[in-house]
């Protein structure tokens, strides 16, 4: 078990206010508790709580024994996002962003059982954290990281990035301090699919999850039960959040005070957003 502290957090501090950051709360970041469970150059998989430090004997009281890796390798590959709408994707190139696999390719795969043996060791205050890293054809680091854990019948899903670029060494050392912090503005929502919810409102009991990450909650029991979720009926397209539907009314504003977009454009995409919130 060891006490993370960023190197952001030092530079600012120095080593000697480290005592009065742990006892007061910090001057900029809030130390978090860890357990590292996997470790390798491409996956990091770990157990963050927040203070004060105190012995819990025990693993979790979390009831995953009947959730396989097999099955989270599929929950995981069921699981939609989307990018945002830029302005030169849409009013330029004219291209909308489709629903994408939030973990494609062979990164479910890689994930699940090493995030399933966090999740069967987490203590209540515990937190699984996941930092995958991969590289772009032209050499450029991208990663993904985020969260999981299980509330009731519920799995909860957090991402924060999405095979995002992180072009300096600052980015990276970021994301692994913080998998739970975006690198930037989040520029991704969840398409939910059967038995997914996306969660509005951070109402989880953990204090390291940051109001920017994405939030998915699946009925895995539900989802366990059902012989070929894929199968089901195609959904009628989720409303938007209320903090996702303000963001794109905010944006689309700003386009149409800079005049990149006519009158006649903003009532139209504004009238659209409005219909499905």
């Amino acid at each position: 078990m060891i006490i993370r502290l960023s190197p952001f957090t030092w530079r600012r501090c120095g080593a000697s206010g480290v005592a009065a950051i742990l006892l007061l709360t910090g001057c900029v970041n809030t130390p978090t508790v860890s357990r590292t469970v996997y470790e390798d150059p491409i996956l990091l998989v770990r157990l963050d709580s927040p203070p004060p430090l105190r012995e819990v004997s025990g693993g979790s009281d979390q009831h995953v024994a009947e959730l396989t890796a097999t099955d989270l390798t599929s929950l995981l590959r069921s699981i939609k996002i989307q990018r945002e709408i830029s302005f030169i994707s849409y009013w330029v190139l004219r291209s909308v962003p489709q629903p994408e696999p939030a973990f494609p390719n062979d990164d479910a795969q890689l994930l699940a059982p090493h995030l399933l043996a966090a999740l069967l060791k987490a203590r209540p205050d515990e937190t699984t954290v996941f930092v995958l890293r991969r590289t772009r054809e032209d050499g450029i680091p991208l990663v993904t990281t985020g969260g999981m854990l299980i509330h009731g019948d519920q799995l909860i899903v957090l991402l924060a990035n999405a095979r995002r670029p992180t072009t300096t060494s600052r980015k990276l050392e970021t994301s692994t301090d913080a998998p739970l912090q975006a690198i930037g503005e989040t520029e991704f929502h969840f398409v939910p699919g059967p038995y997914q919810t996306t969660l509005v409102r951070n109402d989880l009991s953990t204090t390291l999850v940051k109001s920017s990450v994405r939030t998915l909650s699946l009925d895995y029991k539900a989802w366990l039960t059902e012989p070929s979720p894929a199968s089901s009926p195609t959904q009628v397209q989720p409303d938007i959040p209320v903090s996702l539907a303000e963001e794109k009314l905010h944006h689309l504003k700003i386009w149409h005070d800079q005049g990149l977009i006519t009158d006649d454009e903003y009532r139209q995409k504004r009238q659209e957003i409005l219909k499905r919130f």
